[in-house]
């Protein structure tokens, strides 16, 4: 709204009315504002919406659970299903509750919205008493002023006019849904005779508004403002009062005036985005009136006044005078929008993931918690995704059109990335969880989400500069269709990044129950996370996610190549560089398992259980031709990260097939019965697929972008460039030696192993001893009308073996392994196939067995012509074990009564 003092600034002086193809700066600050709102209303509806007395009782009732064992101990990791379920009848309708809240919440929300913004043209007419112009008498000419001015700016339907009784020099423009008022004081309405030049900038300026369309989004974004604490803040404040303890609520109050400062500078700043965007369109001589009107403005404008402006709805004079001088500055990429938009997101991640998890389904393949960060991922990364591309595009064409330098996007994203951390740091169900972070591990995490952000933001910029060499400046259809690829690339990107952010937050946290914790027990040492606790970590979820739900990896991928689509030249290059590396490598990756199964022949191990032996060494060798292909990309400068990937994905097309060969040659140099052939199962198939078109192209991606970072600083230096790479040496140096000494873990978990098992071990023989009561599956199928006891046995025909490794796991190989024996006059046939990998020790002649991982383990058990798939899962089993240098035998018991007892003779593979 310009006034006499602040003027109808116009921008760039050259440039004219020159504006790029591209989404304003004020849909982007409009879009931050939108996540801001949302995200910090969330909390307050988890406050105010939250049913105590069924809290009550659900605590009440988890407290009386002290009895029962933990439903999950890190020690074992094992599940206790009583306690699990107790603990679940506890909690109840605790997720169904949760969604009510946020649906209620956001009805209010956007209820209050939709009031405020349908009421405000009308409170507005009435409280500033304006009459519409045509139908104030005397008028003629300056109507007529009016139409011509609609013409000149470009209106296909012309605003309703009105005018107030104020004498300032000065309008405005406001409306709801298709209705456009632009206001005209009598100060302004009295400068179309006495200065003709101020009238027409004023009023263009108010035009420019209609024309760019924000007038809307400015009246959205204002009723958003109100409805923040009509909805929120008053009904959280009256909820604390007389409920809350003084303490807690001195704790909240300072974050609920955080939130609520959050939410009034997005929408500050959208109004004075618009101010720009609006002065943009006046050429000429009312470019230079409006200068003159700014240039005229006393007013302070110095550092403080510079800081100030972040909390006024109007931008300075002097800024926008700035911005006419140099006309860059409104395409340049600022940081703080990053921050502000990171921050919102941030705070509105926990939230929402809690609410994604709340749903009744989920992405299939993945647990609650996953899939629901990975839609919160995708809800943040949409909004994320169009602030980003709209600086960073419009910075890139700006570029473009004046032959100048282009950001290069690293600062704004790690500025997004730093929002994001500290929103979270921010959040309600972050700052008063009980479990906390060691702060090496915090530390770490920070920099990472830093360093991921500035990678993001390098990507998006490279793909505008990549995409606008392509395009003139003056294609507008083509520029569109290229920014709308990459926003659609960007929020899958994005919402990878957000979702790994979120589940990494929650995979680290140190308590007692927590993913961090389990895989500390798994390394033997429950008790104390090290950094390579951490990298196992990693390395876990990685796994698990690929193999449960390789979308979740595929996608980002796919869309990490999107900058890769518009050099074509360089994109052959890496297609080329695929081929032939990957052409080698197929060529070789059968060797390594064919020399495996020359030397681990033996003629009483089956050929899919040989496989199992040897095949998981080509998954090695694939992860390094990949990696050695995405690192010598971009070590040679002369080809981008997206490029790099391209190369290890077209290297992986290649080496799946060698993997499959290599299954092929082992069974034929194992002298098995069933010939030679393939050895392939879906689950086979699975497992090579995923490794090598997604855990090792994002394993190479990872490897290579690392390798690009470390070029980039030792081109930067070129002058001390021996210097940089010692430093560089030594630091890492460092880091490995300093590392294990302050995170070495204590010897308080010991674990003993008999080293007379490491090895591998083929079944001899097995006995079986089940009780098998009436009511179960099993006493169905054999028409039981009383409980009973099965014996079974099985001997060294099943090819079944084990194989035990001195860090203290096994793997227990599956081929149709099948144990035989009569139940109620019925014969019984028990088969199993597939791969069990556990944990094992040993003790004064006792064995356990627990930490048990079933992937697509097959168990069928088959009574006279009828058959049933009897479900898997992990269990703890001890027993005693008698090991000589050939021969193992192990024998395990049940709390049931059941036993079982196996015979081994070691193996040559």
């Amino acid at each position: 709204m310009p006034t006499a003092t602040e003027g109808a600034g116009p921008p760039a002086g050259p440039a004219g009315a020159v504006a790029p193809p591209l989404p304003s700066a004020t849909l982007g600050r409009f879009v931050a504002a939108v996540t801001a709102v949302v995200g910090t209303s969330m909390f307050g509806w988890q406050t105010v919406l939250v049913d105590r007395e069924a809290t009550r009782q659900r605590a009440e009732c988890v407290a009386g659970l002290s009895d029962l064992p933990a439903p999950v101990d890190v020690r074992t990791g094992t599940v206790n299903e009583e306690s699990l379920a107790a603990v679940q009848q506890c909690l109840g309708t605790l997720r169904g509750d949760s969604l009510r809240q946020m649906a209620v919440g956001l009805a209010v929300l956007a209820a209050a919205t939709a009031a405020v913004y349908l009421a405000a043209p009308w409170c507005e007419r009435w409280l500033r008493d304006l009459r519409r112009l045509d139908r104030v008498p005397g008028t003629g000419a300056l109507r007529s002023a009016l139409a011509g001015l609609v013409r000149e700016a470009g209106l296909r339907r012309p605003p309703v006019f009105v005018v107030s009784r104020s004498a300032r020099v000065s309008g405005n423009t406001f409306g709801a849904g298709p209705l456009r008022y632009v206001r005209l004081d009598l100060g302004l309405v009295h400068a179309h005779r006495t200065a003709p030049p101020l009238f027409r900038a004023v009023v263009l300026h108010e035009l420019a508004h209609v024309r760019n369309a924000d007038v809307h989004l400015t009246r959205l974004a204002i009723a958003q403002s109100w409805a923040f604490p009509l909805a929120v803040l008053v009904p959280v404040a009256v909820n604390y009062v007389g409920s809350v303890p003084v303490r807690r609520l001195l704790d909240d109050g300072w974050r609920l005036a955080a939130f609520a400062l959050i939410v009034q500078v997005s929408v500050w700043s959208v109004l004075r985005a618009r101010e720009f965007a609006a002065d943009a369109r006046l050429t000429g001589d009312d470019r230079a009136a409006a200068r003159a009107l700014l240039a005229a403005d006393r007013r302070r404008s110095g550092r403080w006044a510079r800081l100030g402006s972040v909390f006024r709805f109007h931008p300075l004079a002097q800024a926008r005078v700035d911005t006419l001088a140099h006309p860059g500055r409104r395409f340049a990429a600022r940081p703080v929008e990053a921050l502000g938009a990171g921050l919102a997101a941030g705070i509105a991640a926990p939230p929402l993931v809690d609410l994604m998890s709340s749903l009744p389904r989920q992405l299939p393949g993945l647990d609650r918690l996953t899939g629901g960060a990975a839609v919160a991922g995708l809800l943040l990364g949409v909004p994320l995704a169009l602030v980003t591309t709209g600086a960073l595009w419009r910075c890139a064409w700006w570029a473009r059109h004046t032959g100048t330098a282009a950001a290069t996007g690293t600062t704004f994203g790690a500025a997004l990335a730093c929002g994001l951390a500290v929103g979270r740091r921010l959040s309600w169900v972050t700052a008063y969880t009980d479990q906390h972070r060691a702060w090496w591990i915090e530390i770490t995490l920070g920099l990472l989400w830093i360093v991921g952000g500035a990678l993001l933001g390098r990507w998006v910029a490279g793909g505008a500069r990549a995409y606008l060499r392509r395009v003139a400046p003056t294609d507008t259809r083509r520029t569109r269709l290229a920014w709308a690829g990459a926003v659609s690339a960007t929020s899958v990107l994005t919402a990878g990044y957000v979702a790994s952010l979120l589940v990494l937050d929650t995979a680290t946290l140190d308590g007692a129950t927590t993913m961090l914790r389990l895989v500390a027990a798994r390394e033997g040492h429950p008790d104390t996370v090290t950094p390579l606790t951490l990298v196992d970590l990693f390395g876990f979820l990685l796994r698990t996610v690929s193999a449960q739900a390789p979308y979740v990896f595929v996608l980002p991928l796919l869309a990490l190549l999107y900058p890769a689509l518009a050099a074509r030249r360089a994109s052959r290059r890496a297609v080329r560089l695929g081929v032939v590396a990957g052409g080698v490598g197929a060529l070789l990756v059968p060797l390594a398992p064919l020399g495996l199964g020359l030397v681990a022949r033996d003629p009483g191990l089956s050929a899919t259980t040989t496989a199992a032996v040897v095949d998981g060494h080509t998954l090695v060798p694939v992860t390094f031709v990949e990696l050695t292909i995405a690192v010598a990309a971009v070590a040679t400068r002369r080809l981008s990260v997206p490029h790099a990937l391209l190369a290890a994905l077209t290297a992986g097309l290649l080496l799946a097939p060698a993997i499959l060969t290599a299954d092929t040659l082992v069974s034929c140099v194992t002298g098995a019965a069933i010939g030679c052939g393939p050895v392939v199962d879906r689950v086979a198939v699975d497992r090579i697929l995923t490794h090598a078109l997604v855990v090792a192209p994002t394993v190479a991606v990872l490897a290579a972008t690392v390798g690009a970072a470390l070029a980039a600083g030792l081109a930067g230096s070129a002058r001390r460039r021996r210097g940089t790479a010692a430093g560089l040496a030594v630091g890492l140096a460092a880091a490995g030696t300093v590392a294990p000494v302050l995170f070495r873990p204590t010897a308080t978990a010991t674990v003993s192993r008999d080293p007379c098992l490491v090895g591998v071990w083929r079944l001899t023989d097995g006995r079986y001893h089940l009780l098998v009561p009436a009511d179960s599956l099993l006493g169905g199928l054999a028409g039981l009308t009383r409980d009973a006891t099965l014996d079974l046995a099985s001997g060294a025909e099943d090819g079944f073996a084990t194989a035990y490794r001195a860090d203290g796991t096994a793997t227990d190989l599956y081929d149709l392994t099948a144990a035989r024996g009569t139940l109620g006059g019925n014969p019984v046939r028990y088969t199993q196939r597939g791969v069990q990998t556990y944990r094992w020790s040993t003790a004064g002649g006792r064995y356990r067995q627990y930490d048990q991982v079933n992937p697509g383990v097959e168990t069928v058990v088959r009574v006279g012509d009828r058959e049933a798939d009897l479900p898997v899962g992990p269990e703890e089993n001890t027993g005693t074990y008698r090991c000589d240098d050939d021969r193992l035998t192990v024998r395990l018991e049940y709390d049931d009564g059941a036993w079982s007892e196996e015979s081994f003779v070691r193996s040559s593979a």
